[in-house]
């Protein structure tokens, strides 16, 4: 009986690859962000309005240099529109959040507001952080503020890379603070469609050399040449 094939090593799933009619697998397909984006404006992520350009707060990390969501949507989620009124004198203030009234030194210092404090207490802050982060609402509105996106398709999308970067398919996040970082979700910065999940590493790569094609192509080219 003759010897059975060697196993080979298994590299991890990177994106959903769909089966074409014979079987095979086709061409790996990134998810598509289906919000509206123009020239003059854009979708908003939270409220699905299309709006112009000047009702967004400008964002260098964002789509074509804006936050996905509204200024409308931004003062609504701040709470700016609630009308409850608290006591609010010269040593202190009533917290949003407990209703105690504190000194302004229980409150953390925030210029752009009028009172020059922030309206909920350093201890009701720490507990809103702590639960928030725990149960993923943070990271969920930063997704979706930035790309489009909520946890659930971050979530979908690094399970079916493997929970492995796009590019060099390694597992490790890396730490940042003492706590696991977050795959980098790449995407298209004149489009604002999410690419894929990458390593802080590759994802830097792709931003130094601006998406240029030609630009990785020579420095691919470079190292075959003089590397080892």
């Amino acid at each position: 009986m003759g010897l059975g094939r060697r196993a080979e090593k298994r590299k991890p799933h990177r994106l959903s690859r769909p089966k074409n009619e014979d079987g095979q697998g086709g061409k790996p397909v990134p998810f598509v962000n289906k919000l509206q984006i123009t020239d003059i404006g854009r979708q908003c992520s939270r409220c699905k309005t299309f709006k112009l350009w000047g009702e967004y707060t400008k964002n260098k990390h964002g789509t074509r240099g804006y936050q996905s969501w509204c200024r409308t949507c931004f003062r609504e989620h701040a709470g700016h529109t609630k009308k409850k009124e608290y006591i609010i004198t010269e040593d202190g203030r009533e917290c949003s959040e407990c209703g105690k009234f504190q000194a302004w030194s229980e409150f953390h210092k925030r210029r752009d507001l009028s009172t020059g404090h922030t309206s909920s207490c350093k201890t009701c802050r720490r507990k809103r952080t702590k639960r928030d982060t725990e149960n993923g609402s943070i990271r969920n509105r930063e997704l979706q503020r930035k790309y489009g996106i909520g946890l659930d398709e971050y979530l979908r999308m690094a399970g079916e890379q493997g929970d492995a970067c796009a590019i060099c398919g390694k597992t490790e996040k890396g730490i940042a603070r003492g706590k696991i970082r977050y795959w980098s979700v790449d995407h298209d910065h004149e489009t604002g469609r999410v690419r894929g999940l990458l390593c802080q590493k590759c994802n830097m790569i792709l931003g130094a050399a601006g998406d240029d094609v030609e630009i990785l192509e020579r420095a691919i080219a470079y190292l075959k040449e003089y590397g080892k």
